[in-house]
């Protein structure tokens, strides 16, 4: 009787998988494609590894820091505010230039509540200066300085609350990673189509001038060859059975295409990095620089907005863009 229960579980079908984990497999139907989720067994073989991969999200998302308050205010009173941006004036550009702000300001949740959460990017960058430093009681001139400055300030993913912003940011990364994955695969798909023509130019060329010749037969001959070999091989990788096996360790092993890299420096109220253990006045900063499909550095922060303040941001741009077209 106990053969006969394992026999039958190890031949019963196995469970489905959970909401969260259907969902994700859907959702590499809806990006990589319709014909890849059709494949057979294709639940079964990466539904584990969807787990790992929304596992992984989660833990991004957790390792997060809380939101900072992003307003005009907050550029005198927090350190990381007054590092991020050159002037309080640039907050408001970036509250008003952001695109999807914009567009959750106009829906009904955003009239719920005063303040609304998001997730900040910006690009850090470095460069050398010469400035003025104390050294130990002398004001020194002349002084090798590094500043430390930020570009390209976006907002996405607004959301009324925390909680719900979190929520759009894992399911941003899972997406994040299915498009990397994506990119890797038109890669890949162009590469092949390269190889293609390499080789229709090589057949070409063998009945040139020169084809007559054994050692240029010989040599063009080994040449198409190995075109050949190198087609099937690429072909192969493309059939839909091998890139379910290609996904679903690319999404077990998720690590490898997204993740947080903890970012800390001193900086003085000028944006200069200051060594440790100098006794300069500096401020220890923590940023979460982001690691994915674009190898731009980019620092992650979570924020939270008065939506009063992005309504101001967004009229005056507003202002500002129709006196330039009257103008």
């Amino acid at each position: 009787m106990n053969l006969l229960a394992s026999l039958t579980a190890l031949l019963a079908p196995p469970p489905p998988p959970d909401a969260r984990v259907a969902a994700g497999l859907a959702r590499i139907g809806e990006i990589l494609g319709a014909a890849l989720s059709a494949e057979r067994a294709f639940e079964r073989r990466l539904g584990g590894p969807v787990g790992a991969a929304l596992a992984h999200c989660d833990a991004l998302v957790e390792a997060l820091p809380p939101a900072i308050d992003l307003q005009r205010s907050a550029f005198a009173s927090d350190p990381m505010i007054h590092a991020l941006f050159a002037t309080a004036d640039d907050i408001e550009l970036t509250l008003g230039y952001s695109a999807e702000l914009r567009e959750f300001l106009t829906t009904p949740e955003a009239w719920s509540d005063d303040y609304c959460h998001a997730l900040m990017a910006a690009r850090p960058q470095e460069k050398q200066v010469l400035g003025v430093a104390r050294q130990g009681e002398v004001i020194a001139t002349d002084v090798p300085r590094r500043l430390l400055y930020f570009s390209d300030h976006t907002v996405v993913l607004p959301a009324i609350d925390a909680a719900a912003a979190r929520e759009r940011l894992r399911a941003a990364a899972f997406d994040s990673l299915l498009r990397t994955f994506a990119s890797h695969l038109e890669a890949a798909r162009e590469a092949h189509q390269q190889l293609h023509i390499a080789r229709e130019l090589e057949r070409a060329r063998q009945y040139g001038a020169h084809a007559s010749e054994p050692e240029w037969a010989l040599r063009h001959g080994r040449r198409l060859a190995e075109l050949d070999e190198r087609l099937r091989a690429s072909a192969d990788g493309q059939l839909p059975g091998r890139l379910v096996d290609t996904l679903a360790d690319f999404l077990a092993n998720a690590g490898q295409a997204l993740s947080l890299q903890a970012m800390d420096v001193r900086v003085d109220r000028d944006g200069a990095i200051v060594a440790d253990g100098s006794a300069s006045p500096a401020d220890a900063l923590s940023f979460m620089e982001l690691c994915a499909r674009d190898r731009r550095r980019h620092v992650v922060i979570p924020v939270r907005i008065a939506c009063s303040e992005a309504r101001q941001a967004v009229a005056h741009l507003r202002e500002v863009r129709d006196r330039l077209l009257l103008i």
